[in-house]
């Protein structure tokens, strides 16, 4: 499709006020057919996040509308993938979605992203797959919490147990003596 100089104005600073406001990751997708894209993007679906095929002009000039600094000069080199995430908690459930199949296609290459205007590396990303999404994290954190509460219940019920089994010994004592 022919754009316009005016329509690609419009596009880079569109993408440049998403890239201000969601976590974005960008990566190389040459060698992929159209059928492994589709794969990738159903594979992305339930992360809450996209991935759209943007010309490079665009994305370099959308992350210098949105006052970004790439770590990575080739950002805007080759063909480039943005996969934008609609919510900030699902990013690790993003980034694990995008490696995944990465490992599976070697011919997608991530070349890194951004959140909170942060700037991650390749390297970044695989960490961030390998932690869990923030309502897991949260759970964990509750599960951790609540043991240790338990734990501390248990402990303070200990001596009213131990009265409880001795005021029982001592009547049970004596109503055997009586």
């Amino acid at each position: 499709m022919k754009l316009s100089k005016t329509d690609k104005v419009q596009l880079s600073k569109k993408l440049g006020d998403e890239f201000k406001q969601k976590d974005v990751f960008f990566a190389s997708f040459q060698g992929l057919k159209f059928k492994e894209i589709n794969t990738l993007k159903e594979n992305l679906r339930p992360a809450k996040s996209r991935f759209n095929v943007v010309r490079n002009t665009i994305v370099s000039h959308a992350i210098t509308n949105a006052a970004l600094q790439a770590g990575d000069a080739s950002v805007a080199k080759g063909p480039t993938a943005v996969v934008t995430m609609e919510n900030s908690d699902d990013i690790a459930k993003a980034a694990k979605a995008l490696l995944a199949f990465a490992k599976e296609n070697p011919a997608l290459k991530i070349k890194g992203g951004f959140t909170s205007s942060r700037w991650l590396t390749p390297k970044d990303l695989e960490k961030l797959s390998k932690i869990g999404s923030k309502p897991e994290l949260i759970a964990q954190l509750a599960g951790v919490l609540y043991s240790n509460l338990a734990q501390i219940r248990w402990v303070l019920e200990a001596p009213t147990a131990k009265l409880a089994y001795a005021v029982e010994a001592v009547r049970a004592n004596a109503a055997k003596k009586a």
